[in-house]
């Protein structure tokens, strides 16, 4: 049996500052909320922390460190994250204009589409440079002098999901509580043009 050389503190600080700031899981979870609901967006929550699972799983076995090493694979990691989150901005924006009405009726605002679907959301880790960090800081940072084991990414992937699932939570109700507020058409207008911007700023962010 192998014995843990993993530091828990630190490791739950990490967590906790990596899944409740900002970034474009949270961002689209809040989205997500807001245009769907918290029971609806439970699928996108799922994807998210098998996709993060994923690649804790490749950079403990190496694949992380060699995306991070080479400058050319994770800019383009960068790029179509970028290119993604800007058309996700466009769609949010989209959403956002009164859909057409019936004759004699008030054109009004409407949540157009359907939530990611979980494996879709697992599949955007693969491009997400934010989840490629925490995951290669997680399968390295924090352990004694020898190489973590297999117990020691175990406990690190049940840190994460206990940790990063409320964390996910608390953004996605927030998506929901804010839709509950917003009733009139203009009010939901400008907060669907709030939250592409707010996301077309993470894509730039995501070249920096």
């Amino acid at each position: 049996m192998s014995t843990l050389t993993i530091t828990l503190a630190p490791l739950a600080l990490f967590c906790v500052v990596a899944s409740i700031t900002p970034g474009p899981n949270n961002l689209l979870l809040m989205r997500s909320g807001a245009a769907f609901g918290i029971r609806r967006s439970t699928g996108h929550m799922l994807g998210i922390q098998v996709g993060c699972m994923a690649l804790l799983v490749l950079a403990w076995l190496g694949v992380g460190g060699m995306v991070m090493a080479l400058p050319g694979a994770f800019t383009a990691l960068r790029w179509a994250c970028f290119a993604y989150l800007l058309w996700l901005a466009l769609m949010i924006f989209l959403e956002g204009r009164p859909a057409p009405a019936a004759q004699g009726e008030p054109r009004r605002a409407t949540h157009a589409g359907r939530p990611m679907r979980w494996y879709e959301a697992t599949a955007f880790q693969a491009i997400n440079p934010k989840a490629w960090m925490m995951a290669v800081t997680m399968a390295s940072a924090f352990y004694g002098s020898s190489a973590p084991g297999t117990a020691d990414i175990a406990v690190a992937a049940l840190a994460w999901v206990s940790i990063g699932t409320p964390s996910m939570l608390i953004w996605t109700i927030w998506g929901a509580s804010i839709d509950r507020v917003l009733k009139r058409q203009r009010e939901r207008q400008v907060y669907a043009a709030v939250m592409s911007l707010a996301v077309a700023a993470t894509a730039v962010w995501m070249l920096r």
